[in-house]
């Protein structure tokens, strides 16, 4: 793994431990803030799950599918995520924040595992192969 990619891994799980810490202390244990945070864990559990295959899929296909598909994905997740917040917002039984941080927490743990399954991509080309150009920028 790259030293680009050890501290891309390290930030994500930064992120996911500060917006865990957020979500504790500032989402309301009443009835709509846990509906609120049981939708985003549903969302995000299905984010998770269906991007996992996406990925895998778009992996085997090289990795400017990969890109084009990453970057993609991450605006529909943020549109999602924006639209419902704006629906939930509307809605006095669903706390929004607790949705949204909740989601965030699980689109952090997405993005740690799609930066592992690019990785591990690089690190599994075939001998012979062109090596996967350096996205990152980095010379390492």
């Amino acid at each position: 793994m790259t030293a680009t990619a050890q501290r891309a891994l390290l930030l994500t799980g930064t992120f996911i431990v500060i917006l865990l810490a957020v979500a504790v202390a500032f989402v309301h244990k009443d009835a709509s803030g846990l509906r609120g945070a049981a939708i985003g864990a549903g969302v995000g559990l299905a984010n998770l799950g269906v991007g996992a295959l996406v990925t895998r899929r778009s992996l085997r296909k090289g990795m400017r599918s990969t890109m084009t598909m990453l970057m993609g994905g991450f605006l529909g997740r943020l549109l999602v995520l924006v639209g419902l917040y704006l629906v939930f917002e509307q809605t006095p039984s669903i706390d929004p924040a607790a949705f949204a941080l909740t989601f965030l927490v699980f689109f952090f743990v997405y993005l740690g595992l799609e930066l592992l399954m690019v990785e591990r991509q690089r690190a599994t080309a075939p001998p012979g192969a062109p090596p996967a150009p350096d996205i990152t920028g980095s010379a390492a």
